[in-house]
C-alpha cells in the first residue's frame, strides 16, 4: 500500500505496477487509498476530526455530493491552522517559522531530526510551510525517478550521465535541499543568486559548457535566456539531450526557439509544487501524465462545481500520501483540463489536455454580460506577431487597468509601445486604461519564475460589485 511504503525502491515499484493497470482498477486502487488517508486524517490530525465529523468515510468516497460538501483548502488555511492540521507533536508551528526564518539554517537538519522542513516561494502571493517525513520524503524521490525513467526512454545518453539543475541555493526551499546531497561527479546545482546578486547568463553558460550535463532541469525564463545566449553565440559547447521545464507552463515561442537552438534536444516538463509532490510528467511520447495514484484530482468550475469532461478549471487536489500535513480537497491555484485520449505509451495514468497555468494568469474584461474571462494564451499568440518585441510582461492591476512592459529587439523599429497598444486594448474595451513601458530587461523574482500575465486583483469581487 502507498501509505505503507517507507523505502524509495518500493514506492517506485508501486507506481511502476500502477501504471499498466486497467483504468478501473487504478481507479478501485486510488478509492482505497483514499479511504485509507480519510481515516487517517480523521483520527490523527484536530483539524480534520473536526472537518469530517458529521461524515462517514464510506458516504465520502460514494456521495460526490457529500464529497463537495467538504470545505476548500490552499495556502492560507493550511498556514493559519498548522498546529490543528499536523499529525505529530515535534512541528509545532512557531518552531517551524523560527526555523525557515533564518536563511543560515538552511544546510542544517530541523532540530537534528530527519524531517525535510521547507517553504514555498510565494509567487501566488503567499508563502507555505509544509513538512515531510522520511515515508514522504521516499514518496517524492520515487515519483521523481518515475518521471525520469521516462526521460531516459526518450533520449540516447552519451557516456556517464550527468545533470543539473539551475535553482535558488541555499534556502528552505525543496529543490535544494531534495537535491544538495547527490553525487557531485553527477550532479550539480547551478545558483541563480550568488553573494546576494542576480547570476549572469555567461555565468551560467560557462558552468553548462564546464560540467556538460545532458540532462538541465530549470524555469522557463531561464531556458528561454540560455536559448537567447545560443542564438548569439552558435559556438556554445553544451549540447543537451533533454531540457526539463518546471516552475510555470513554457510559452511556445520559447520551446520553438530552444529545439532549433539546441539540436537534437527533447523538452519535458515537470508539474509539482512543494504543497502536493509531483502532480504530471511528460513521457516519452509527449504526453503529459498525472499522478491520480498519488493524488485525487478535481477540476472544478468557476461556480465549484466540476468542469464538464474535457474543460478547463481549477485544480484541487487530495494527496494519498501526505501523513504528516494532511492534504484533502487543496486548492492549488492552476487551471488545467484532462484528455479523454489515451496516451500511445500505453500507462494508464490520464493525460493533461491543456495546463494553462495559475488562475491569476487568467484576465478579465467587462463586457455585455458583466466579467468575461481573458486566457493568458490570447496573449502569448498575440506578442508573437508584434514586431519588434522580445520579451514582455502584461500585468493586469483591476478590470480598467493594464501595464504591459516590453524588452524590443535589438534595432527595432520606432513606436513600438504604441503598436502594443494598439493591440493590447481592443481585448479590454475602450474604457481601459493600457499602459506601455518599454525597458531593458525583465527582472525576475528571488524564486526565477517570471510570469508573462499576471492579475492582481479579485475577479469575484467585480462580479458582485464588490471592491
Amino acid at each position: 500500500m502507498i501509505a505503507g511504503q517507507s523505502s524509495i525502491l518500493g514506492v517506485y515499484n508501486f507506481l511502476e505496477e500502477n501504471e499498466s493497470l486497467p483504468a478501473g482498477q487504478l481507479a478501485a486502487r486510488q478509492r482505497h487509498l483514499l479511504r485509507k488517508q480519510l481515516s487517517y486524517a480523521r483520527r490523527e490530525s484536530p483539524y480534520f476530526a473536526n472537518i469530517l465529523r458529521h461524515h462517514t468515510v464510506e458516504d465520502l468516497l460514494n456521495s460526490p455530493e457529500r464529497w463537495a460538501d467538504l470545505p476548500l483548502m490552499d495556502k492560507s488555511v493550511l498556514l493559519e491552522n498548522f498546529d490543528v492540521v499536523r499529525t505529530r507533536n515535534d512541528i509545532t508551528y512557531p518552531r517551524v517559522h523560527e526555523y525557515l526564518s533564518d536563511r543560515s539554517l538552511a544546510d542544517e537538519p530541523f532540530h537534528g531530526s530527519d524531517l525535510l522542513v521547507v517553504s514555498t516561494a510565494g509567487t501566488s502571493g503567499k508563502s507555505g510551510y509544509f513538512v515531510y517525513d522520511q515515508r514522504e520524503q521516499a514518496h517524492i524521490r520515487a515519483q521523481y525517478f518515475r518521471f525520469m525513467r521516462a526521460i531516459l526512454a526518450g533520449i540516447e545518453p552519451r557516456g556517464p550521465l550527468r545533470s543539473a539543475a539551475i535553482i535558488v541555493t541555499g534556502a528552505h526551499m525543496i529543490g535544494y535541499k531534495m537535491q544538495q546531497h547527490l553525487p557531485p561527479e553527477f550532479f550539480r546545482m547551478i545558483p541563480v543568486l550568488r553573494e546576494g546578486r542576480a547570476v549572469t547568463v555567461e555565468e551560467t553558460a560557462a558552468e553548462l559548457a564546464d560540467f556538460n550535463p545532458q540532462i538541465l532541469t530549470c524555469f522557463g525564463s531561464t531556458l528561454r535566456m540560455l536559448t537567447e545566449y545560443k542564438e548569439a553565440n552558435p559556438d556554445f559547447a553544451w549540447r543537451p539531450l533533454a531540457l526539463i521545464n518546471t516552475g510555470a507552463t513554457l510559452e511556445r515561442d520559447v520551446q520553438k526557439r530552444a529545439l532549433a537552438a539546441f539540436e537534437g534536444v527533447r523538452i519535458f516538463d515537470l508539474y509539482g509544487s512543494t504543497d502536493t509532490g509531483y502532480i504530471g510528467w511528460t513521457c516519452e511520447h509527449g504526453s503529459m501524465h498525472l499522478n491520480t495514484d498519488c493524488l485525487k484530482i478535481e477540476i472544478l468550475d468557476e461556480d465549484g462545481r466540476p468542469a464538464a469532461e474535457g474543460e478547463s478549471g481549477s485544480i484541487v487536489l487530495t494527496s494519498l500520501w501526505h501523513r504528516t500535513l494532511p492534504i484533502i480537497r487543496y486548492r492549488l491555484g492552476d487551471l488545467m483540463s484532462v484528455s479523454t485520449e489515451r496516451c500511445a505509451c500505453g500507462r494508464s495514468l490520464p493525460v493533461v489536455k491543456e495546463l494553462l497555468g495559475r488562475e491569476n494568469t487568467l484576465l478579465y474584461r467587462r463586457s455585455d454580460t458583466g466579467v468575461s474571462p481573458v486566457p493568458q494564451g490570447v496573449f502569448m499568440e498575440m506578442f508573437e506577431t508584434i514586431s519588434g518585441v522580445k520579451r514582455f510582461r502584461l500585468v493586469q492591476e483591476s478590470l480598467d487597468k493594464v501595464t504591459v512592459s516590453v524588452v524590443p529587439l535589438p534595432g527595432g523599429e520606432p513606436g513600438l509601445a504604441e503598436r502594443v497598444a494598439q493591440r493590447v486594448t481592443p481585448v479590454f474595451g475602450a474604457g481601459a486604461s493600457v499602459d506601455v513601458h518599454v525597458v531593458d530587461a525583465l527582472v525576475p523574482p528571488a524564486s526565477g519564475k517570471l510570469l508573462p500575465v499576471e492579475r492582481l486583483f479579485d475577479p469575484a469581487a467585480e462580479r458582485t460589485g464588490r471592491r
